[in-house]
């Protein structure tokens, strides 16, 4: 009596412990979902991290259970979400020899389609996505299109990857599908979708996504888009929206926009909180603009006041190395390209270099004016006649037409070596070789504020 007693006592704790392991396994694996829900991948994978530790407890201890099916699934579901693909591997090859429920296999091809498309094999995770797709769970037949999408996608069949999103209720399906239409050119329906993304969990994608617009379809495309997704985008933080408006100014800024990348710097100002980074980088925005249009040193006075008054010391640092006269002619030269390169003034910086094509006795006068032509492309006919009538003999003026120079290799070496620059060369230029135009400097990494 006591040994039955004692063996119905310990069939009663492994059963509870067994219970007790494929309980906490499934929790962990609800919490890895639900922070899936709100955008949170980082502790998702580590849930999924845990959930799979724990299965794979059950189904070393309790291999013959009657759930012992279900952990071995729940762990190579585990595996693929938390990114231990190399251990799902072998958990997917068990779960299709030895598990017969089609509901489970159906668990264990999606984490194989995961799996290839982590390692961009998109043929690979079609093949597992066979059963998946035409599978009576919704849930498992969404996230099954959303793999299939993400596997067109990377084949380049964009309109089969947005036919997939569509289908698919996974909220990665929404951004997944907006990024499709811009690859595919789609623009007009791009912005349209991108409107869907005004919840709070897409912020990354918010951003990443506008930069690809902008990329793709121009700034032009991105800021209309960005408009109407702040139209909609009440839910979105106020420092949020500051920053995809600074974004959106220097992408403006950088195709010398100027006036609208103003208005998005000042707009950028007026959304964000007092005494936060993105106030502070509005403010600085707007100094840049005003950089940027800046023909010669008097206008930077101001710049260089308020820019004190903000502490942006890079920023102020380089505006006041190009206020500063260059004492010789190399390093006037220098400051001009630090206008053109790193302050990003571009008709200053073609002032400045006029200025130090005034030496008519100096090395860097011809490649000076030829400097100054891109700054200031209003003048290219006036400075190409200079050049044309008091340097026509110089290696740069032949350069410019499109004649042989075997000197041109030569001055720029002067020129360096006068810098304290070295320029290194593949192989030594032919005689008589025909140079292209000369794009002058820079020589090494830019300065940025």
């Amino acid at each position: 009596m006591m040994r039955t007693l004692a063996l119905l006592l310990a069939l009663s704790s492994a059963g509870c412990a067994y219970f007790n392991s494929m309980w906490t396994a499934e929790r962990y694996a609800n919490d890895a979902r639900r922070f899936e829900r709100r955008g949170q991948m980082s502790e998702a994978r580590s849930q999924w991290a845990l959930a799979a530790a724990k299965a794979e407890r059950v189904v070393m201890r309790h291999p013959r259970s009657r759930w012992a099916d279900d952990a071995l699934t729940l762990q190579t579901e585990g595996l693929a979400r938390s990114g231990a693909c190399d251990a799902a591997a072998a958990a997917v090859a068990r779960v299709r020899a030895s598990v017969k429920d089609q509901a489970l296999r159906e668990r264990a091809d999606l984490a194989d389609a995961q799996c290839a498309l982590a390692a961009s094999r998109p043929v690979q995770a079609a093949a597992a996505l066979t059963l998946p797709l035409a599978s009576k769970d919704d849930t498992r037949r969404s996230r099954a299109e959303y793999f299939a999408g993400q596997a067109a996608a990377l084949r380049l069949d964009y309109v089969a990857a947005v036919s997939y999103f569509e289908r698919s209720r996974e909220p990665e399906a929404l951004a997944a599908r907006t990024q499709a239409l811009l690859a595919g050119g789609r623009t007009a329906e791009a912005a349209a979708a991108l409107e869907a993304l005004s919840a709070p969990q897409f912020e990354t994608q918010r951003a990443d996504l506008l930069a690809q617009m902008a990329s793709t379809s121009g700034p032009e495309a991105a800021s209309a888009a960005l408009d109407r997704l702040l139209a909609r985008g009440r839910r979105m933080l106020f420092q949020e929206q500051a920053r995809l408006l600074i974004a959106d100014a220097d992408r403006r800024l950088a195709h010398a926009h100027y006036d609208e990348a103003a208005a998005r710097y000042r707009r950028a100002a007026l959304v964000a909180p007092v005494a936060t980074n993105e106030a502070g980088m509005a403010a600085v925005g707007v100094q840049r603009v005003l950089i940027a249009r800046a023909t010669q040193r008097s206008d930077l006075q101001p710049i260089e006041a308020e820019l004190a008054r903000l502490s942006a010391k890079p920023l102020l640092d380089l505006v006041r190395r190009v206020m500063g006269m260059g004492e010789t002619p190399g390093a006037g030269f220098r400051v001009a390209e630090l206008a053109r390169d790193s302050l990003g003034a571009p008709a200053l910086a073609g002032q400045l270099f006029l200025e130090v094509a005034g030496d008519t006795a100096s090395l860097y006068a011809p490649k000076a004016l030829l400097a100054a032509i891109p700054m200031l492309p209003e003048r290219r006919d006036s400075i190409a006649a200079v050049l044309d009538t008091r340097y026509a003999a110089s290696p740069y003026t032949r350069a410019f037409h499109g004649e042989p120079s075997v000197a041109y290799a030569a001055a720029e070496d002067s020129l360096a070596r006068e810098l304290g620059v070295e320029i290194v060369r593949s192989s030594a230029a032919p005689v008589g070789a025909r140079f292209e135009l000369p794009v002058p400097g820079p020589r090494g990494p830019p300065e940025r504020p």
